[in-house]
């Protein structure tokens, strides 16, 4: 019986071209020579069938061998012209790749196909071939032993048959199984609306419909396509809703593909997954894929749960199907969620660089970058109010990671550049309500360390405009600002009887900031005081987590709403507010109103916060000294307390006889209520003119003493420890002293109620009050007694004793006086003596006596 052999190899050849590139694509066997027989057999026309009963075999031959063997059990011809081939089988004889022995039947290299069908019918006049039934294919696959082969060859004839003999041993086959196959040689074109089964290597896999055209080399499967099995001893899963694959770029695309890897590692069995809503494989010439890209929606899953997704992605893989570099782009999004942390993540663009293992070593992340992370101190609670947050933004990030052994990852270093911002809030119940942590800079480095399998902060540094901000749940703002910033961290663990610790939490042990530091202290409004801001500069500032105290070095500056402290070093803590302040000490305090401004140098001071004191030390032999105007004090330490307007100066140690010394100088008294009759000569209490006298004016007064107490409310400095006050009217020697001070008069242009009582030891000397063995030296006179009474405006002495000690001036020229009372002045060289009033039950009667000195 003669058929159309021609029609007849042309089915054939369709047929197992498109089964073939099922295989090529998906297996990625692209050099696989398949190919050959749709463009070989279909030249060879016109040649003769040896017919058998019921049967017939036909072989194809060259002068190398045989090229392929096509047996049918039967054929018959019908009478409208169609063929039907029943129990075909078709044996390919191929040399492999680099092979140049002769193809032989079971030649050493040779490679053999076999394709077997039950039934084929063909339609010689529309030129269509189609199967009944189902079709199998057993194709050999090239070993990477005949890929090498073919780029290398082989030294000698010898070693060639050795060789061919050893690749034969290698190769393996290609199983495939399909059914209702058409093909239409018009249209160069071969389908299957039937689902498709091939094997290969420990790999399975399944499609439903393909078509396959021979001019442009495109496969396409229709649905449903899987691919499963095991690749380097891994298990691998495939799936898409459509593929195609073209043979002559070597490029699969793939619609909803979904490829699924498990691998074994340090920590069990982890899952990791790719998706892409379309994607596209470029393929090696070994059948290897060296890229893929993914469009319209990519998403990656590691092994420990975290997800990647990007509007596109693209990845480059290794000769071992590792993963060399990965590129998401448009709208990356991150996040990852374990027992005790949750993480997300998100910037405009991504690239992750891999080692050879196909492990993450480097991911740089850029624009508009926000990454957030959440650890639940409590085991098994996702509770916000116990946790610690990490917040970073910047332009730019760039991480380093390393393997927690686990199928993980974690970051070692990261970089952040461009307005990079780190925030880290602890919310647990350690810290007694949440606590906030900023840091800025235009560029930011954090170093981690994995404790307990979790990654914990260890340190950062910054550059650039740096600032640390702190939040506390009381609503106290800590700030400071500087050229550079490291920063270390120590992880503290949350434990408990019924709830062991989970997680831990990054606690920071020092802040250091360095170039021109700026820092600011905010609290807020409490019952009955206002809110306070408190600025301070240095050239370097160094935050201690575990006091909670910031150490400010460098020309110092530190103010407050009322003043300026200056000073070389200055301690502040940040719970408290207080300060100390240690070297070159210098305060200027601003008061309100027309006030003068107080200044302070000293050695150290310490500064309380809480009740608004000042203490200052001297050292050295150089005390602490305070001055107002031309007030001042000197002493080892003084003690101001600012919100009672209270001065204490004392001296320390036994040696610390006449340690305090002030100076009270202010305008005398000029009032009109004491004018004399005609308005033209103040007059004192005392009946005496005043006169133009500057030293009147003045009323200059210094005092030594071992501690001095002023209290602005009463306008009195009241001197104890064996007192010296001096004048230009004499010195004066007693136990104690008390000086009273008028209240400071308004400057001109200000308003009187606006400044009576603002000027800090700024009111003239009234008086002076010395009392206890009271010694009086003027020129040519001296004085003893028990009280004293100055009266600084018009240089009045009025001298005290007891029944058993007079008061006595002992006078170079009158020589000893003595009385009740005695009143004198150096000026006018007088002594008034009075008797006082006498005792006894008659009349009272005052006994006056002036003593004037002879010329």
């Amino acid at each position: 019986m003669r058929v159309s052999i021609e029609r007849l190899r042309r089915w054939l050849l369709a047929g197992a071209g498109l089964l073939v590139l099922v295989i090529a694509g998906f297996l990625v066997y692209a050099r696989y020579q398949a190919h050959r027989l749709l463009t070989e057999l279909p030249r060879k026309l016109g040649i003769d069938v040896r017919q058998e009963a019921n049967g017939f075999t036909y072989s194809q031959t060259s002068k190398e061998g045989t090229v392929f063997t096509v047996h049918a059990a039967k054929a018959i011809q019908h009478k409208d012209g169609k063929y039907t081939l029943r129990d075909v089988a078709i044996t390919v004889y191929g040399k492999g790749e680099g092979q140049s022995t002769a193809l032989k039947p079971g030649a050493p290299g040779q490679r053999v196909d076999h394709i077997s069908g039950k039934e084929f019918e063909l339609d010689q006049a529309a030129g269509i071939v189609r199967a009944v039934g189902e079709v199998h294919l057993d194709l050999e696959a090239p070993s990477k032993q005949q890929d090498d082969a073919a780029k290398h060859g082989v030294e000698n004839q010898a070693a060639k048959l050795d060789h061919d003999a050893q690749l034969h041993h290698d190769a393996q086959l290609i199983h495939v199984k399909t059914s209702g196959v058409v093909y239409l040689q018009k249209l160069g074109e071969a389908a299957t609306e039937q689902p498709i089964e091939f094997e290969y290597n420990g790999m399975t896999g399944h499609a439903t419909g393909a078509d396959y055209n021979a001019d442009s080399g495109v496969l396409v499967l229709h649905k449903a396509v899987n691919i499963s099995g095991l690749q380097h001893g891994d298990p691998v899963l495939l799936t898409s809703s459509r593929a195609e694959l073209n043979r002559t770029n070597r490029r699969i695309m793939l619609a909803d593909a979904k490829y699924v890897t498990v691998n074994d590692n340090e920590g069990g069995r982890s899952r990791q997954t790719v998706e892409a809503k379309q994607s596209v494989v470029w393929m090696r010439n070994d059948g290897s894929a060296e890229r893929m890209n993914g469009e319209g929606g990519v998403a990656i899953t590691a092994g420990d749960g975290s997800r990647m997704t990007a509007e596109r992605g693209e990845v480059l893989l290794n000769q071992d199907n590792k993963p060399q570099s990965l590129h998401m782009d448009g709208a990356v999004h991150y996040s990852a969620e374990e027992t005790a942390r949750q993480a997300n993540g998100e910037a405009a663009e991504a690239r992750v660089a891999f080692d050879p293992q196909g492990h993450a070593q480097k991911v740089v992340l850029t624009h508009a970058v926000h990454m957030r992370e959440q650890i639940f101190v409590t085991a098994g609670k996702s509770d916000s109010s116990d946790s610690t947050e990490r917040d970073l933004t910047a332009e730019n990030i760039e991480m380093s990671l390393g393997s927690n052994g686990g199928g993980g990852s974690w970051v070692r270093e990261a970089k952040a550049t461009g307005d990079a911002r780190l925030k880290v809030t602890d919310a647990s119940s350690q810290t007694k309500g949440m606590r906030t942590s900023s840091m800025h800079a235009e560029v930011l480095t954090a170093r981690m360390a994995l404790e307990g399998g979790r990654p914990s902060l260890k340190v950062v540094d910054g550059k650039g405009a740096t600032l640390l901000e702190q939040r506390g749940g009381d609503g106290l703002v800590e700030t400071s600002s500087g050229d550079t910033l490291h920063a270390t961290f120590h992880s503290t663990a949350a434990t408990s009887v019924q709830k062991p610790a989970a997680a831990t939490r990054d606690a920071i042990d020092t802040v250091v900031q360095q170039g021109h530091v700026i820092a600011t202290r905010s609290a807020p409004a409490k019952a009955g005081q206002p809110a306070e801001t408190d600025h301070a500069t240095a050239d370097e500032a160094v935050y201690e987590g575990s006091t909670q105290k910031t150490i400010l070095t460098g020309a110092v500056a530190l103010e407050s709403p009322d003043g300026t402290l200056w000073a070389n070093r200055v301690v502040m803590d940040q719970k408290t507010g207080d300060a100390a302040a240690n070297g070159s000490v210098k305060t200027s305090y601003r008061q309100g109103g027309a006030g003068e401004t107080i200044h302070v140098l000293a050695d150290c001071a310490d500064l309380k916060k809480a009740d608004d004191t000042a203490i200052f030390h001297g050292a050295g032999g150089h005390w602490a000294r305070l001055w107002q105007n031309g007030s001042q004090i000197e002493a080892p330490v003084l003690n101001f307390d600012r919100k009672k307007k209270r001065l204490t100066a004392r001296g320390e140690g036994e040696g610390a006889a006449m340690a305090v010394r002030t100076v009270l100088v202010s305008a005398g008294s000029q009032t009109p209520d004491r004018s004399s009759k005609d308005g033209t000569q103040p007059v004192s209490e005392n009946g005496a003119q005043q006169g133009n006298d500057p030293l009147r004016r003045l009323a200059v007064v210094r005092i030594g003493s071992r501690e001095m107490v002023y209290s602005d409310e009463a306008k009195t400095a009241q001197f104890t420890g064996r007192v010296r006050v001096e004048s230009a009217d004499g010195v004066m020697h007693g136990q104690q002293a008390t000086a009273y001070l008028e209240a400071a008069q308004a400057k001109k242009g200000a308003a009187k109620s606006s400044a009576v009582g603002t000027n800090f030891m700024g009111g003239a000397v009234e008086r002076v009050v010395v009392s206890g063995g009271i010694e009086i030296d003027q020129t040519g006179r001296r004085a003893v007694g028990e009280r004293l009474v100055y009266t600084a405006s018009d240089g009045i002495f009025v001298l005290t004793g007891t029944e058993e000690l007079k008061p006595k001036v002992m006078d170079a020229v009158q020589g000893t006086i003595t009385g009740r009372e005695l009143r004198f002045r150096q000026q006018d060289e007088s002594v008034v003596i009075s008797n006082g009033d006498a005792a006894g039950p008659g009349p009272r009667v005052r006994t006056e006596t002036r003593v004037k000195r002879e010329r």
